[in-house]
């Protein structure tokens, strides 16, 4: 099945959760999560990515001292993924991403209205913004 800003809430609702991962213990006892099977998304330009198995990321990279506020797990996850996914292979503009991963974090939650959730969505995007140059460019 190929997950598009359209289908993706209808399969979160009915606990078919597209990520299937475990997790794996990265650097600094960080974990790390491993994808159990490829995945395929359709992005909001219509550029279609397939996320292999086996493919690696941190959910979400927030400094530790930070989790209280911003944990690195969530309803983000798909969000996460698929901006982890881009920045490693280059896929897109960093921009781009940085406005995929917000996109997919406010579908999945199912937040259009302010909120909490959505307040989170809008951090994580400003830091990503504010702070993602460094791993996009290296």
């Amino acid at each position: 099945m190929i997950y598009s800003l359209e289908n993706i809430r209808t399969e979160l609702l009915e606990n078919r959760n597209p990520i299937k991962m475990q997790r794996v213990y990265g650097n600094n006892s960080i974990n790390n999560y491993e994808l159990l099977e490829d995945v395929t998304f359709e992005l909001s330009n219509g550029f279609k990515i397939t996320i292999p198995k086996g493919y690696r990321w941190d959910l979400s990279s927030v400094p530790r001292f930070l989790w209280w506020l911003l944990p690195p797990d969530g309803d983000f996850q798909i969000g996460a993924l698929i901006h982890d996914f881009l920045y490693e292979n280059k896929l897109t503009e960093r921009k781009f991403a940085d406005q995929e991963m917000y996109k997919w974090s406010v579908t999945a939650s199912g937040t259009k209205k302010q909120s909490l959730r959505n307040i989170d969505n809008k951090i994580r995007l400003a830091g990503v913004r504010a702070f993602g140059w460094y791993v996009y460019n290296n």
